[in-house]
């Protein structure tokens, strides 16, 4: 009886086990960073749920793009973990926080504007090349083959974000809105599980917001994508994210869920400047 009992556990447990990781599949831990006497961070803690969308809210200066950089190793913090699929990446170098597959875009478009769209998404695929100097120069054999990959690939996401009366055209001579989409395209091409998005809808008028809501939705459906969101439009954040957290001067003000948070008195105090 014992013996059958215990084959009757080891499922069980496995089942406990996939949950936990699903339920902390990206975890912030007592995140802390200072520059000079300014506290940026201060023991942030936060999860993430695997295939949902994590708002970060807070009004300018809370914190929220420090914590991105913080993530993707362009800042080193002070104290904290980043732990992401149950292991902790807190002292990768940046390039290896890609490579374990956490891609992000950025607040200020950081685009290649003499380039064209394609040439600026194939960018994205950097990260995935494993030839070596002599193939690259050469262009032969698995150089080869990864060039094809890599244009499929580009070609797939410009088809999903309909880019593609923008493929041949200089970054420089596409309007804004399309410019955003390039940069999320990049980072799509990556192929990341985590993606971090600071204000994607900072520039976009009302139907590319509508637009990029819908792509949000379609990115976790179709590539399995979970996103962490930094965003100051609320009626996105409320309307696609499943958690948010509030963060004023670095701190944690409230986590939960979108209609609760944007409640909470101290966020209104803080994001909104009224007193609840």
């Amino acid at each position: 009886m014992a013996k059958l009992k215990g084959r009757q556990d080891v499922p069980e447990k496995g089942l406990v086990t996939k949950k936990m990781m699903e339920e902390k599949y990206f975890q912030v831990k007592d995140l802390s960073i200072h520059f000079g006497g300014v506290q940026a961070l201060d023991m942030v803690n936060l999860e993430v749920k695997h295939k949902s969308v994590h708002g970060i809210i807070g009004p300018n200066g809370a914190g929220k793009t420090t914590l991105f950089n913080c993530i993707s190793r362009i800042y080193k913090a002070d104290h904290g973990k980043v732990i992401f699929k149950g292991k902790d990446i807190s002292r990768l170098k940046p390039y290896q926080v890609v490579s374990k597959g956490i891609a992000r875009t950025f607040q200020n478009i950081e685009l290649f504007k003499n380039m064209t769209v394609m040439d600026n998404m194939l960018l994205g695929r950097h990260s995935k090349r494993q030839t070596s100097i002599f193939s690259d120069a050469l262009f032969w054999g698995k150089a080869q083959k990864q060039e094809l990959e890599s244009r499929e690939k580009v070609e797939e996401i410009i088809d999903f974000l309909d880019l593609q009366a923008y493929r041949n055209m200089p970054i420089n001579n596409v309007p804004y809105g399309v410019q955003k989409n390039v940069e999320l395209g990049r980072a799509l091409t990556m192929e990341p599980e985590l993606l971090l998005l600071d204000e994607p809808s900072s520039g976009l008028n009302v139907e590319e917001t509508q637009d990029l809501a819908f792509w949000i939705e379609d990115i976790i459906e179709d590539f399995g994508i979970t996103i962490l969101l930094v965003e100051h439009d609320m009626r996105l954040v409320v309307d696609i994210c499943d958690t948010i957290t509030a963060v004023d001067y670095g701190r944690v003000l409230a986590q939960g869920k979108p209609k609760e948070v944007v409640k909470d008195p101290a966020v209104v105090k803080a994001y909104l400047g009224e007193e609840g």
